[in-house]
């Protein structure tokens, strides 16, 4: 089994997509992730959903505002697991506001 470290960074818009996900050959743990509010008098809020392949889905932020020039982590030092084609799906209240920076561990 290969393990790769990685990360990226994703423009959140205001339609639900899929920000990150699992192939179907790979687990990703994924180990941060970091929203920040880019907009100069904006505030937005930013809502979080693991929408896995088999079984029940799980929304872990809804609606949580970031202030003008904030940011929020998510995961505060905990760990969140994609299986085979699961995915982090993120929306925002307002487009072009939110930027998510994510640090991954993909096993293959």
């Amino acid at each position: 089994m290969a393990d790769t470290l990685t990360g990226k960074g994703y423009l959140i818009t205001t339609t639900d997509a899929a920000a990150l996900t699992a192939g179907g050959s790979e687990t990703i743990t994924l180990v941060g992730l970091q929203i920040s509010n880019i907009h100069a008098t904006t505030a937005s809020w930013v809502t979080a959903n693991i929408v896995r392949s088999g079984g029940v889905d799980s929304e872990i932020a809804h609606q949580v505002n970031i202030p003008i020039n904030d940011s929020l982590q998510l995961l505060n030092g905990g760990k969140l697991i994609l299986n085979s084609s699961d995915a982090l799906w993120l929306d925002a209240e307002n487009a072009s506001s939110l930027e998510a920076s994510l640090s991954y561990l993909v096993q293959t």
